[in-house]
């Protein structure tokens, strides 16, 4: 199986080297594959996309138009 190195805060690795009890690189390894299969998914449904960047980017504008105006007259 392939490692990771990364770097946590020291406050974060006190309170790991606290917890010895706990596998920490099971909890990483099975967060990442959570996330990963998250990840998946949303490729999965974003391949079948017909959605264009350029009209993905015109409905982005357009939506913010339509809520900055809806707030305004709030």
């Amino acid at each position: 199986m392939p490692s990771v190195t990364f770097q946590i805060p020291s406050e974060v690795k006190e309170i790991l080297s606290k917890h010895s009890e706990v596998k920490w690189d099971k909890v990483v390894a099975d967060t990442l594959w959570n996330h990963a299969k998250k990840l998946r998914l949303l490729d999965k449904i974003a391949s079948k996309s017909k959605l264009t960047q350029p009209n993905a980017t015109k409905l982005d504008k357009a939506i913010k138009a339509t809520l900055l105006k809806h707030y305004k007259r709030t």
